[in-house]
């Protein structure tokens, strides 16, 4: 389980022995571990921050 969710490929050869359940409960494992730290990793980078500059407000003068 833990070689599925760091997705590092290491296998005892029993995969294609295991019920098909089993077979799912790995898949499921292998995209978390594949999609958690990416995901994790971009929520942090793009958190909301406070601007540290306001744009003009000002209504432009035509004629």
């Amino acid at each position: 389980m833990t070689s599925a969710f760091t997705t590092t490929g290491l296998s005892t050869g029993i995969t294609a022995q295991l019920a098909w359940y089993h077979q799912v409960v790995l898949c499921v494992l292998m995209f978390v571990g594949r999609l958690g730290p990416i995901t994790l990793g971009t929520a942090l980078v793009l958190r909301a921050r406070g601007r540290l500059y306001r744009l003009p407000e000002s209504a432009p003068i035509i004629g």
